[in-house]
């Protein structure tokens, strides 16, 4: 019997849930298998893909294999285009062919398909599948409480204790201040006010948007504690940046500055890094960028670069122009929320 390629409905979730659990080696103790968890990445509103955002392959009305949209709108030369980053990709393995055959049905409702790390196996597939390679995604940790990290650290073995005198030397390391005039507004929600200047000066780099709409629909996902601010210097707006609360790691999940003015970008990655480390419960503060100037300013001397994520792309109509990096952030993928908990830290 032929595939059925289809749009999951919300009445779905269980069998979808049931599908995603069973093909996953952590199985039910992934976070963002979570049922209420599903419904927001897949069945509530999202500002840019009002639609639902779950696609399935069933055979005899079963499940076979799934991919769902999490929403990326980019601009490339001053041209804004519909992106997709496929998330919870997987196939049956009685399925031959379902996987690739789901990824070429969903690759026709957007401009272009983006992907951000994965496994082993998801890497080696996409160049034969048309992906290119357009950058890395870079990411950053930081220890900011030794001990808590030691006693919540699962995985006890030799490397541990070493782990833990490592990062108390580490800590001893004078961290980059926040220059002074510097501030961050906590807010429930995004301003309107902020949407005029929210995407700083649009050039000709290939980059990530965002709108206020967005940002507050992120606000209320519930795989994690997500928290917004607002920057200012004095009292000019310079910018914003969202944090994302997984048991004891606080990940900075985004974080703009307006206006062009790069020497800014280390004031405003180290105010989200210490607005990030004042809770007493966080062990672990990371970040992540794909652009070389913001990689730069989180490489102070108290973050350590722990992990790269390639960035490749399906543009088969070459709309992003070649060998030209992604602006990207942990906000355009479900890396934002993913967590695996036999390890739940970077470091």
């Amino acid at each position: 019997m032929p595939f059925e390629f289809v749009k999951l409905e919300a009445s779905e979730q269980p069998a979808l849930r049931e599908f995603l659990v069973n093909s996953s080696d952590e199985g039910a103790t992934v976070t963002s298998f979570r049922s209420e968890v599903l419904t927001w990445k897949y069945f509530s509103r999202h500002p840019a893909w009002p639609e639902f955002r779950s696609f399935a392959l069933k055979e005899s009305g079963r499940i076979v294999a799934h991919g769902g949209i999490w929403p990326v709108r980019m601009q490339a030369q001053g041209t804004e285009l519909r992106a997709i980053q496929l998330i919870d990709w997987v196939a049956s393995r009685s399925a031959v062919g379902a996987g690739v055959y789901l990824l070429r049905k969903i690759a026709g409702l957007a401009d272009l398909l983006i992907n951000v790390g994965g496994s082993q196996d998801t890497l080696s597939v996409l160049p034969k599948l048309g992906y290119k390679r357009c950058g890395e995604l870079q990411q950053y940790a930081r220890v900011v409480r030794p001990w808590l990290h030691f006693r919540t650290t699962p995985q006890k073995n030799w490397k541990v204790p070493m782990k833990l005198l490592r990062n108390l030397t580490r800590t001893l390391a004078t961290n980059a201040p926040v220059p002074e005039g510097w501030t961050a507004e906590k807010v429930t929600a995004f301003p309107d006010a902020l949407e005029p200047e929210i995407n700083g000066k649009v050039c000709d780099s290939t980059m990530s948007l965002r709108t206020v709409a967005e940002l507050n629909h992120l606000l209320t996902c519930p795989a994690a504690k997500f928290s917004g601010y607002l920057v200012r210097e004095k009292e000019q707006l310079r910018g914003f940046f969202l944090l994302a609360v997984i048991g004891h790691q606080a990940r900075i999940v985004d974080v703009r500055l307006i206006g062009n003015e790069r020497g800014s970008w280390p004031a405003m990655c180290n105010l989200a890094a210490s607005t990030a480390a004042v809770d007493p419960n966080i062990a672990e503060v990371t970040a992540a960028s794909s652009v070389a100037s913001v990689q730069q300013a989180w490489s102070n001397p108290g973050f350590v670069r722990r992990q790269t994520d390639k960035i490749f792309s399906l543009d088969p109509r070459a709309l992003i122009p070649p060998n030209q990096p992604i602006d990207l952030s942990l906000a355009d993928s479900d890396l934002c929320i993913v967590t695996d908990p036999e390890f739940p830290y970077l470091l």
